[in-house]
This record gives C-alpha cells, sequence and structure tokens, in this order.
C-alpha cells in the first residue's frame, strides 16, 4: 500500500552463478534489493576524512546503482546482519528473471505466517529449526515475512553493520538515508553451516565462491 493506493510487484528471481558444485536442497531465499542514497556525516569526526565501506561500495558498483539488501525471510537480527551485509558488500551482479519459476510455491509461502488451522498440530517453525542446528525447511520459495516498508527501516541497521565493519560492534553514525525504489528477489542458496558470514546460507552466485569461514 502507497499514497497513491495499490502498488503491484513482480519479484524478480536470481539465476545459478556458481561454478562449484551444488550439493543439498536449493531454496531461493526472499531479499528486498534497494536502491539506496547515503550522504554520510563528518561532522563529528575528527582528523582527516576517510572513505567508508559504502562509499568503497558507490565505487566499485558505479556506473550502476549501490543496492542496499536487506532478507525478507527471517526476522532474526544476524540473518538480516550478516546476509545483508554480506550482500550489500559484495554486490552481485545478478542475472535476473522477471517472475518465479514456481506459482504453486509462491502463494501458500506468502501465507505460512499468518494462517493458524484450529484443532490441528502447529508445524514447527524454520527457525526453530535453525536454532538447533538443522537446517530451516523453507521449501524451494522461502516465505516473504518482511514488507517493503520493514525493509526500508531495517535498511538503516544493514547500513550501520556495514558502516561499523564488524557487525557485532555497532556504533552510532551521523547520516542520510534514502531509498529511491525496491525490488524482492529470490536469490538461490542451500544451507551450509561452513558460511557463517551469511548466516549459514552458500549463496549460489559466483562472488561467493570460496567465502568459507
Amino acid at each position: 500500500m502507497t499514497a497513491d493506493g495499490l502498488a503491484s510487484l513482480w519479484p524478480l528471481r536470481a539465476s545459478v552463478t556458481t561454478e562449484l558444485a551444488v550439493a543439498g536442497a536449493v531454496t531461493y531465499l526472499a531479499v528486498w534489493r534497494l536502491e539506496t542514497f547515503v550522504s554520510p556525516s563528518r561532522a563529528a569526526s575528527p582528523g582527516p576524512a576517510t572513505e567508508s565501506l559504502w562509499e568503497k561500495v558507490v565505487r566499485a558498483a558505479a556506473p550502476g546503482a549501490a543496492y542496499m539488501y536487506v532478507p525478507a525471510f527471517s526476522e532474526r537480527r544476524y540473518v538480516v546482519q550478516r546476509l545483508g551485509s554480506s550482500l550489500t558488500r559484495v554486490q552481485p551482479a545478478l542475472e535476473l528473471t522477471r517472475g518465479v519459476s514456481t506459482a504453486s510455491a509462491w502463494e501458500p509461502a506468502l501465507l505460512t505466517r499468518t494462517i493458524t488451522l484450529v484443532g490441528a498440530r502447529a508445524q514447527e517453525h524454520p527457525q526453530e529449526r535453525e536454532e538447533e542446528g538443522e537446517a530451516p525447511d523453507l521449501g524451494l520459495l522461502s516465505p516473504v515475512i518482511l514488507g517493503r516498508q520493514t525493509a526500508r527501516t531495517l535498511a538503516h541497521y544493514v547500513y550501520q553493520a556495514l558502516d561499523s565493519y564488524e557487525p557485532r560492534d555497532l556504533r552510532p553514525v551521523d547520516y542520510e538515508l534514502v531509498v529511491a525504489a525496491e525490488d524482492l528477489v529470490f536469490v538461490p542458496a542451500v544451507w551450509d553451516p561452513r558460511y557463517v558470514h551469511e548466516a549459514n546460507w552458500r549463496l549460489l552466485l559466483r562472488e561467493f565462491d570460496g567465502l568459507v569461514a
């Protein structure tokens, strides 16, 4: 919903570009890709100005747009923090297709967080399995549990994690962040606990080949 009424949204699907063998079930993770403009303030930073990581990202992405990535399939802090900052820092060259390949999997995924069957045994939530170290069963297409407005808010969180260099040591920064547009992108991945910096997800993109903890 926008100020002008309902807005349509056509999701994008990123192709598998990894050059490594793939083991395990592939899941397409819902991620918000935000076209973002950030104006950092250095008024409170004494001494010579240094280039921020975001400014390096913008320079590397030029002449294209720089994107902020916010995972849409999880509410867990470390997933948003690690996966979001990793995608934002790397700025992968996604090969995108309009729409998703399995229409039957799309609509039910959107409803998994809002429907409760009275008298039926509650299914184990994927995040509960994740806490126990097991691969979360998200299906082919992950649920979308964070909307675009929430993603715009969490973009600040991802930016601060990125600007701090150390995701677990956030510090206050003075900046202005504006989101110009957003897309919902389904990124291919497999569950792999070795990829701790990507929240245990191995993204099947060439830019993440070899990034094993």
